[in-house]
């Protein structure tokens, strides 16, 4: 877990947009992947949305295995917590 202001490495990897929930609990509010922590562009706006959303940190997971694993995994981490800055998906 991590500050939003704080510089990443340009490294591929996931990342999670959340807050806390008043008894504690992280809650994911925007899921993604990139191929660049450094520079996270996709997504700016939902970004944006998260932060609107009371966003204050972000969770990062990176990841060398490639786009196809780090797109399976931002498909299963949505999935799970359907975040609010995110397209509904099935499982």
């Amino acid at each position: 877990m991590y500050d939003l202001d704080t510089e990443f490495p340009p490294l591929p990897g996931n990342y999670i947009y959340c807050r806390q929930s008043e008894d504690g609990q992280w809650v994911p509010l925007y899921v993604a992947q990139t191929r660049d922590m450094h520079q996270r562009l996709e997504g700016q706006e939902k970004a944006r949305h998260a932060l609107e959303q009371g966003a204050t940190h972000i969770h990062v997971h990176f990841s060398n295995a490639g786009q196809a694993a780090r797109c399976t995994e931002e498909h299963d981490l949505i999935a799970l917590w359907q975040p609010v800055c995110n397209e509904p998906t099935e499982s």
